[in-house]
């Protein structure tokens, strides 16, 4: 990896919540002697059951994480950007990939082997990374768990959308513009429904005023309403 491609790296995710615990002789440590891997979209990083032989640190672009059904669907349980991390608790485990990794848009990682890691694991600070990046992941895997096993497609719906205005809102004189494409059927796969079910919702909220489409994209109408049904409440914490 060049001098240059480690210097965009470092700052492209060192203020990243993931690195924050890390000092800087720590970080260097980390992305010193890794590898730069582009991947385009649609593009496999590993299936479950594959043996795990480095860290990935995302540094740009998106990759879902996802299982395969019984009757063949993707079932996609996270979305992961920038500064997220994969591979640390198979690598922690000694154990083989989980689920299958896929890259959702050109996606960058930065790769950090096995030996690399291993050497910087017996630092204390990057054993409290650790731990921090374990309790976020359960946390996520969690909330996941609740939202298949409790709520129903609306509420999960609801939340993928507040979810998604979170992370690529945009305010407009209208309401709150998604301001990424992503399909019904990718809708879908991320809260484990039909693609028709998914278009039923959404039409029944484009007559009730909650929604609306702009050039292809989705614009909130009405946040406080759609907050309410994915009941995380009305106002944001």
């Amino acid at each position: 990896m060049t001098s240059n491609l480690i210097s965009k790296i470092s700052s492209d995710i060192r203020h990243s919540a993931w690195f924050d615990d890390l000092d800087d002789d720590t970080f260097s440590r980390l992305v010193s002697g890794s590898a730069s891997r582009l991947y385009r979209d649609g593009q496999t990083l590993f299936f479950s059951g594959q043996a795990c032989d480095a860290l990935s640190i995302i540094v740009s672009g998106c990759v879902h994480l996802y299982f395969i059904s019984e009757d063949g669907h993707e079932v996609i349980f996270a979305e992961l950007g920038a500064g997220d991390v994969l591979g640390d608790v198979e690598l922690t485990l000694g154990c083989t990939h989980f689920a299958n990794a896929v890259a959702a848009g050109e996606t960058r990682v930065m790769v950090v082997r096995r030996s690399a890691f291993s050497e910087i694991t017996r630092m204390p600070q990057m054993s409290a990374f650790l731990m921090k990046t374990f309790a976020r992941k359960l946390r996520k895997t969690m909330a996941f768990a609740e939202g298949m096993a409790l709520h129903t497609l609306q509420t999960r719906l609801a939340r993928l959308l507040v979810d998604l205005a979170r992370l690529h809102g945009r305010s407009t004189a209208e309401g709150l513009l998604i301001d990424r494409a992503i399909s019904q059927e990718r809708m879908g796969q991320l809260i484990n429904a039909s693609r028709p079910r998914v278009n039923a919702q959404l039409q029944a909220w484009k007559g009730d005023g909650v929604l609306g489409m702009r050039r292809g994209r989705l614009i909130i109408l009405d946040y406080r309403s759609l907050k309410i049904m994915s009941r995380e409440g009305a106002t944001d914490n």
